[in-house]
């Protein structure tokens, strides 16, 4: 039986953002001799966009006694919105770290909040009056975002064999795959018919369950599948249906869900949650599966 489908998407999609954030072209690395190449251990910067907090870290190989100064700035083309100085740690000479909340006088975020990408640059000066200069992209805290959804509207429910309802999200990141906390989902019961059936393991199975709370659980996640590219991704997950002979199910030997009157026909409905690293996140609601016999 041929199940048909819908599909929710977002058509709005940030193209000059999505390649904005991909790798830097080839011609754009430094020669292979170059002083990051031969002297940089590590380097990373970060910027959340819940509490404006900018880290900048920058390790070296070795030690360097040459360094008089690391200074920084963010902008965008032409416009400098932010410039600091990183300093180096006590406990190691070879780390030189930057951390600020980038908040004004007026409480007010120094970064505008329409810019995700910036360049992030950084000179490093050396005692015979020298300076090393390089760049490297720095993007906000950005939502992720839900782009596409795939389930379908109705599903037949077999009447003696456990099946598995296939569910598949289109995630959007712009902070890339790593950034994506965890891809989960809710159900709520919102119509499930009571059994056609005597009562023997619940006395109350001919009653129709109604709710109207979604209810959760910690292992209800979607898991990731693939990328389509550097910021979208595919998260699929399969949920065991109970046949309408309300059957046990075994994994092997081992019982993994008990056996009931039966299995309930009716609608249920989905909400679908994507969080990231940073605390943000984005959701959609009510979407609607019949079950049928």
């Amino acid at each position: 039986m041929a199940l048909p489908y819908y599909r929710i998407s977002n058509l709005v999609l940030i193209c000059f953002l999505f390649f904005a954030c991909i790798n830097e072209d080839i011609n754009d690395m430094p020669e292979i001799n170059d002083f990051y190449y031969q002297n940089v251990a590590a380097f990373h910067a970060d910027f959340n966009s819940v509490d404006y907090k900018l880290t900048v870290y920058l390790e070296f190989l070795d030690s360097l006694d040459n360094i008089e100064s690391i200074s920084g700035n963010i902008k965008d083309g032409n416009v400098i919105y932010y410039e600091f100085q990183l300093g180096a740690i006590d406990m190691n000479s070879k780390v030189y770290i930057h951390e600020n909340n980038l908040i004004d006088e007026n409480n007010s975020p120094v970064l505008p909040q329409d810019i995700y990408l910036y360049d992030l640059e950084v000179s490093i000066k050396f005692t015979d009056q020298s300076i090393y200069s390089f760049t490297n992209d720095l993007t906000t805290s950005i939502e992720p975002e839900i782009i596409e959804i795939e389930i379908p509207s109705i599903y037949q429910i077999d009447q003696t064999q456990w099946t598995i309802l296939d569910l598949r999200l289109k995630i959007k990141d712009l902070n890339y795959l790593n950034n994506i906390e965890k891809v989960r989902y809710e159900i709520k019961r919102t119509l499930l018919n009571g059994c056609n059936v005597e009562c023997i393991i619940d006395e109350n199975c001919n009653q129709d369950i109604i709710e109207e709370d979604y209810i959760s659980d910690q292992t209800w996640l979607f898991n990731y599948t693939e990328s389509l590219s550097d910021t979208i991704f595919i998260y699929d997950e399969e949920i065991l249906i109970r046949p309408i002979d309300g059957s046990a199910f075994y994994e092997g030997e081992e019982l993994i869900f008990n056996e009931t009157d039966c299995g309930r026909t009716g609608i249920i409905e989905f909400k679908f949650i994507v969080e990231d690293r940073d605390g943000l996140k984005d959701e959609i609601e009510g979407i609607l599966l019949e079950l049928v016999e």
